[in-house]
């Protein structure tokens, strides 16, 4: 008896890849061979962004592949430009913009792609049609655009359409990582001159060469593949994008926006933001961590100084019980950690990886959630520096006013002279909110603003809270009504549409477990209450008379530098290091664009999720807030 094998089809799209790669090579041999011989590489069958080679059959092929076939279209490319860019570039681009079941699929093996027994779209015309748009592009390669380019092939239409690409950061093919130094930690912050005493960046957002095309296309974008106009706001001019990042938690969706008062200055800062949060989700410097037990590195004279992660706060040891993802620091387990430069001692210094790259990290260093509090971008180091510690005061500032729960002086919004202000005011009428504002300094002279929008009629969306730190009074409070002005338009129907959920969580705390939980709880006309000490009657003064003692103090030079040691100075003047590391992408610094991550050891941090605050455990608290502060606590409404 003779056994026979079965013949195993190879999977639809290696067998499409196939017979595209012959239909192609058979015109390029009857065209005289122009150029080197077409390479088809699939995309779609197989995860491009895995470390593991062996995950990608075509590993070794997709770097200098110029033909991709994904289940839609044909990628031609990467072509042309300035800038290296390779096929893996492109691969790992055009995978971070798939949908969350396909990439689930793809990178974490949750099912198997599947596809048809055939590929019904790949004809011969499909394929003259490819090979038409591959010759038309070869001409073009050599105009001199500075990016790379890809063209897209439509299989169903045949239209197509050619983006830029950036080259990919993490691209094992173009990168290859060298170990972290202390050098490593921040640019020098030398030479920072500004336009005039009471401003604050080193020059305009406007002024930024953004590669726009390249940050939001549906083929290879780095944020994502669009952004997202929103006409129905009627107190700001929102653009906004958002994509699946993955993390230790799994796949995240990071979110991305501007609110400016014009869409052209919206998209700016949306594009700035998303920048900003992907340089400081994944490290993507071409940067080996430094590898170590924090006893290690104490023992290790030559290490330098090491930031102990317990200074930054830990949850309750019940939150480490319970919660799955989250272990307790352990001095001796081995942790990934960056080179930082500590601007008190002006030196080096270790902090562990997590606490600057907030969607990365590994099982061993699981003893905090972080988040993007603290980080920021500008125009030079000294300007992201400065924005990053701007941003733990004013978040450290309103914890401090909310779980001490003393009442703020409230100042007298009439006697500001920005007629941005007014406006602000009036928007905010028209949807039905009256706004407050408080001064929530605790014990650092910086202005620090909170301000409170109050729904006239009780109904839902009834309180939202926003807040903003700054050298200047009046931009300052400007800053946190632009806050409140961005949520209160959505805000009543966001909690109509979860009343229950926020109903249930107003009974069990516990239940308030992410970001939008807490904002959109104290849309709950019930939980005024808890608000109390914002709400309840009490004088304003005018904002000249509740920053009179900051005035006095306040640089008036036209160097950032100098604004930056006044902060750094109060910071250190109230016992606390102030630590910044850098953060910047490659597509950042090209732009001219530095992002750092800022860390304050003893600031109350900012953290979401009732079991996992922080704030509520540090000395800090009561030091400064009082020796009641804390006692019967209720979840922040910080959005």
């Amino acid at each position: 008896m003779t056994t026979t094998t079965a013949i195993v089809p190879p999977p639809p799209l290696e067998a499409a890849s196939g017979r595209l790669q012959s239909a192609l090579r058979a015109r390029w041999a009857a065209a005289g061979r122009p150029g080197p011989e077409p390479v088809v590489v699939p995309l779609g069958a197989a995860d491009v962004l895995a470390t593991d080679a062996t995950a990608d059959p075509h590993a070794a092929a997709r770097p200098g592949a110029r033909f991709h076939l994904t289940s839609r279209a044909v990628l031609l490319g990467p072509w042309g430009g300035t800038r290296a860019a390779c096929g893996r570039c492109l691969g790992m681009r055009w995978q971070r913009l798939r949908t969350r079941s396909e990439r689930e699929a793809l990178e974490a093996g949750t099912t198997e792609p599947t596809g048809a027994a055939g590929w019904p779209v790949l004809t011969p015309h499909a394929a003259d049609a490819v090979w038409a748009a591959a010759r038309a592009v070869a001409e073009r390669a050599t105009a001199g655009e500075e990016l790379p380019r890809v063209t897209r092939v439509d299989l169903g239409t045949l239209a197509l359409v050619s983006l830029p690409l950036l080259p990919e950061p993490l691209c094992p093919h173009c990168v290859t990582p060298r170990p972290d130094r202390p050098a490593d930690g921040l640019p020098p912050l030398t030479d920072a001159p500004k336009p005039a005493p009471d401003t604050y960046r080193v020059r305009s957002a406007a002024s930024f060469a953004l590669p726009d095309a390249a940050l939001a296309n549906p083929v290879c974008g780095v944020l994502g593949a669009r952004t997202h106009l929103n006409p129905a706001s009627t107190t700001t001019a929102p653009i906004s994008g958002s994509n699946f990042v993955r993390g230790y938690a799994g796949l995240n969706d990071v979110t991305w926006s501007g609110q400016g008062d014009r869409y052209a200055i919206s998209r700016t800062l949306a594009y700035l933001e998303g920048l900003e949060r992907y340089a400081g989700t994944h490290n993507r410097r071409g940067l080996t961590p430094v590898t170590a037990s924090y006893r290690e590195l104490l023992a290790d004279p030559d290490r330098g100084a090491v930031l102990d992660p317990a200074d930054c706060g830990t949850y309750p040891p019940e939150t480490y019980r319970d919660d799955p993802l989250l272990s307790p620091f352990d001095p001796d387990r081995p942790i990934p950690w960056l080179h930082g430069w500590s601007l008190r001692d002006e030196r080096p210094i270790l902090v562990p990886a997590r606490f600057v790259h907030y969607g990365a990290g590994v099982e061993a260093d699981n003893f905090v959630f972080e988040c993007s509090n603290g980080c920021a971008t500008g125009g030079h180091p000294a300007e992201a520096v400065l924005h990053g510690l701007l941003e733990l005061v004013e978040r450290d500032a309103f914890l401090v006013a909310w779980y001490g729960r003393a009442r703020a002086p409230r100042i007298d919004l009439s006697t500001c002279r920005d007629s941005g202000i007014r406006a602000a005011l009036d928007r905010a009428a028209l949807l039905g909110y009256d706004v407050h504002a408080f001064d929530t300094r605790a014990d650092l002279a910086v202005p620090v603003v909170t301000a409170l929008a109050v729904r006239r009629d009780g109904g839902p969306g009834l309180l939202s809270f926003g807040a903003a730190a700054g050298f200047d009074p009046e931009q300052t409070v400007a800053g946190a009504l632009s806050e409140v002005l961005t949520y209160i338009p959505h805000l009543p129907f966001q909690v109509r549409e979860r009343r229950a959920e926020l109903e249930a969580m107003a009974e069990d705390f516990g239940l308030v477990r992410q970001l939008k939980d807490h904002a959109q709880l104290y849309g709950l006309p019930r939980m005024a209450r808890h608000a109390a000490a914002f709400l309840e009657p009490s004088p304003a003064r005018p904002i000249t008379e509740v920053f009179a003692d900051w005035e006095t103090v306040r640089p008036r030079t036209t160097d950032l530098l100098d604004d930056l040691a006044r902060l750094r100075d109060e910071l250190v003047g109230a016992g606390h290091d102030v630590i910044a590391v850098d953060q910047t992408a490659p597509e950042q610094r090209a732009a001219g664009l530095a992002t750092v991550a800022t860390v304050v050891p003893g600031l109350l941090p900012l953290d979401f999720g009732w079991h996992r605050q922080r704030a509520l455990r540090m000395p800090r608290l009561r030091r400064v807030g009082g020796p009641a502060a804390g006692n019967d606590p209720a979840p922040h409404p910080f959005p």
